[in-house]
């Protein structure tokens, strides 16, 4: 229910439990690519091959490192919207009784 503020907790509460959920599968999908893309093997065994392979592993752990950064963001995000729809519920709940003690005077 929509307080005077015109949030409703409780839809933040389970947009904030959608986003730490999501968060959750970026991070498991991040740990279970970072062997494929952060250790290829050289396609030949020419020095051109072993610099290829040790470039391309490079920048494979740049993606990992770059994903894991992005997922702590999204991961931060969630528990600053679930945060927002508590302190929505704790303001309307002053706000309703501030208008409670002005009504009543």
């Amino acid at each position: 229910m929509s307080g005077l503020i015109g949030v409703d907790p409780a839809l933040l509460g389970l947009s904030s439990a959608i986003q730490g959920a999501t968060a959750g599968t970026m991070a498991e999908t991040t740990a279970g690519a970072a062997p494929e893309v952060t250790m290829v093997l050289p396609p030949g065994g020419d020095a051109a091959s072993v610099a290829a392979a040790g470039g391309l592993s490079a920048r494979g752990a740049a993606a990992i490192a770059m994903l894991t950064e992005l997922t702590t963001g999204h991961s931060l995000f969630a528990d600053t919207v679930g945060v927002s729809g508590i302190s929505y519920s704790a303001q309307d709940a002053i706000n309703q009784v501030a208008l409670a003690v002005e009504q009543a005077l």
